[in-house]
């Protein structure tokens, strides 16, 4: 890749299972390594990508989206051919896909009929971690109660609203929206099921996005038998090899009860490994993540520019098989919230990305304009 960059990807901290291979102990340890990478890659669609974008995002079950266009860029490039952001922003239009805050308090994309079970099993414990914050603000039951009495009210009649609209009316209706009121108002109302972010406006910026009524712009909802185990198993089939407590980070839960749902899964979940801790890395039994790291081919890693917030790097509670402690530090500088994009090379964090500094070899020089376009061109 690009002389540009500079590879500043060390020694992962977590040591490997090792199968019987040739060579050094060394050797060993970066053969088992590559395999644990290609099998998550594969995982995240990242060396095989979906037919679609629906079908990325259903694999995915909710694409981490805080930042709009990096969500939406995350689900473009594990399809091929990728779409434009057009079409992409089309599903959007016509609910297909929809943004909501589905796990840990965070904004997600997924499909419709995904949305509301994911919310509802966030719900407790996202209020709970918000309730000292509502103290402040002065958010109670009644408080919360109104102002889904006004927002039903006003949604039910102009179909669609942006958040700036839909303050104004709190604010008529003598709720105050300041110092992030408006905000986390706005989230209760989220978890409690009576709104989520639907179509993008003609005309709109990067990241605008109207709120609707969950009840109007989600006609089909999709209800799990048992929805921690559901949970887990889309995880481990998405984001594997994974240990649990990785799953309970992603998913906003305690180890406690992931642990609980990963023994009623069974033997549908398979160990392929131990990190440092000893605890098992998990694959779904039957699944690319599974076929990856049974495989004696050579592993699959191709070369891709990740865009900020991107799943393959944020949904682990440890990230370190991905990039060693340096590379962390510079995809999450000062520990705000922010992750920047970055070169993956060879399953790991090679370097951030540079709008202004286009790679030398052909296939970064490419992939540098295709993010470019996808963030520009509508």
């Amino acid at each position: 890749m690009a002389s540009s960059r500079q590879d500043s990807a060390g020694t992962a901290k977590s040591s490997w299972l090792l199968r019987s291979v040739p060579g050094t102990m060394a050797e060993g340890r970066q053969m088992e390594r590559e395999r644990l990478l290609s099998a998550r890659m594969a995982s995240q669609l990242l060396s095989a990508p979906a037919r679609s974008t629906l079908e990325a995002a259903g694999h995915l079950m909710a694409a981490q989206s805080q930042d709009f266009i990096a969500g939406r860029y995350a689900l473009a490039q594990r399809v091929d051919p990728m779409p434009s952001r057009a079409q992409v922003d089309q599903l959007f239009n016509d609910c297909l896909l929809v943004r909501s805050w589905t796990m840990r308090g965070t904004l997600h994309c997924c499909l419709p009929q995904d949305a509301q079970w994911l919310v509802q099993l966030a719900k407790e414990r996202t209020l709970r971690s918000a309730a000292a914050r509502h103290r402040e603000l002065q958010i109670d039951p009644a408080a919360i109660e109104q102002a889904a009495r006004i927002i039903h009210s006003y949604l039910a009649e102009a179909g669609a609203a942006s958040r700036t609209a839909i303050f104004e009316q709190l604010e008529q209706q003598g709720i105050g929206t300041r110092n992030q009121r408006g905000t986390h108002l706005l989230l209760a109302l989220v978890l409690h099921g009576l709104i989520c972010l639907g179509p993008i406006p003609e005309g709109a910026k990067l990241a605008a996005q109207d709120f609707v009524l969950a009840e109007q712009w989600i006609s089909k909802h999709h209800v799990p038998d048992s929805p921690m185990q559901e949970l887990l198993l889309r995880y481990l089939g998405s984001h594997a090899p994974a240990t649990l407590r990785d799953a309970a980070w992603y998913a906003g839960q305690t180890l406690t009860t992931i642990r609980a749902a990963a023994a009623e899964l069974g033997r549908e979940l398979v160990s392929v490994g131990k990190n440092e801790r000893g605890e098992d890395f998990f694959v779904v039994q039957g699944s690319a993540a599974h076929q990856a790291c049974e495989s004696s081919g050579a592993p699959q890693l191709p070369t891709r520019l990740l865009g900020p917030f991107d799943e393959y790097y944020l949904s682990w509670a440890d990230r370190s098989l991905v990039a060693d402690e340096s590379m962390q530090k510079q995809i999450t500088p000062g520990k705000n919230g922010m992750f920047n994009a970055f070169w993956l090379e060879q399953g790991r964090a090679r370097g951030l990305w540079n709008a202004n500094i286009a790679p030398t070899d052909a296939l970064g020089a490419a992939l540098h304009q295709r993010y470019i376009d996808f963030r520009t061109t509508a």
